[in-house]
């Protein structure tokens, strides 16, 4: 037995369950305004307009060349929604000016693409043929043979750079300008 009396006791244990309480209530509203605040930062939400960096699907087109038979077409998909593949519904080659296109390839001459023209990176994520195009998943890498006609051959022999333009079916297109070798 202890020399105290009991009454002492009980209103120390309340005065400690009265510290915790701010504790606990201090830390709740530091952690509320900390995560406002980072959504407020990231992605405007609660003042502004709402930024969603994740809900277009965005394509590197890096590892892309021409050489004097084919168009190498490298690519990645770095960003977008997860739920979906960005489909590529048209890829165009033109010259740098841009006056006019050297050869389109649309949804049907790419759906009908052989298999050996797609070479995938990763074997869990792949891109492949759709009826409309290819279609690209989130973090899928690929190199992809384009064959030329003759028109798009006799504009590369004379040319230094050329121009390849993706679009997706959603009007977002990517280009990158290349050197023909």
């Amino acid at each position: 037995m202890t020399n105290r009396p009991i009454g002492s006791q009980a209103k120390r244990t309340a005065l400690q369950d009265i510290g915790v309480r701010r504790k606990s209530w201090t830390l709740l509203i530091i952690a509320v305004v900390v995560s406002l605040l980072a959504y407020q930062l990231e992605h405007h939400g609660l003042w502004g307009k709402l930024i969603n960096y994740s809900k277009t699907p965005q394509i590197s087109l890096a590892g892309t060349g021409i050489t004097s038979q084919d168009v190498s077409l490298g690519l990645y998909r770095t960003e977008g929604p997860a739920t979906y593949g960005a489909f590529i519904v048209q890829v165009t080659l033109e010259g740098v000016n841009g006056h006019r296109s050297w050869e389109v390839w649309g949804p049907k001459s790419l759906a009908s693409l052989p298999h050996s023209a797609l070479s995938n990176r990763y074997h869990f994520q792949k891109v492949n043929r759709g009826p409309w195009g290819l279609i690209v998943p989130l973090a899928a890498k690929a190199q992809v043979r384009l064959p030329l006609n003759a028109y798009a051959v006799r504009q590369l022999k004379d040319a230094k750079r050329a121009r390849i333009i993706v679009q997706d079916v959603s009007g977002i297109h990517w280009s990158r300008v290349v050197r023909v070798h």
